[in-house]
């Protein structure tokens, strides 16, 4: 399941992690998200997460061991970066929040 923190509260986040725990889903793809269409500037909502990290937190404090966490990572670092270490620091810190699997994106240009 792909879950974002775009626009959802913790008590959505919680509806929705209920919901994917009855139908036996264990796998969640946990990321901050892009803005929504139209918007240029990323905002978080009232009561929710700001950070995929926080979200990844929640989720193993809320939740245990019963879902398999994944994170993003960017090999060329994230395109709202300009440091390489701290976009490191920052995969760190999803991992030590509760992350087990990251997973990239590439796209190569010919």
């Amino acid at each position: 399941m792909h879950l974002t923190c775009t626009g959802l509260t913790r008590d959505r986040v919680v509806e929705s992690l209920d919901k994917a725990k009855e139908y036996g889903i264990k796998n969640i793809l946990a990321l901050r998200g892009d803005p929504p269409a139209g918007v240029d500037t990323w905002e978080p909502v009232d009561n929710g997460f700001t950070y995929a990290t926080q979200l990844v937190e929640f989720i193993r404090e809320k939740y245990g061991d019963y879902f398999c966490i994944v994170v993003a990572g960017y090999p060329e670092m994230h395109m709202t970066q300009t440091n390489r270490e701290l976009d490191i620091k920052y995969l760190k810190e999803k991992c030590d929040a509760g992350a087990d699997v990251i997973i990239t994106q590439l796209f190569y240009n010919s």
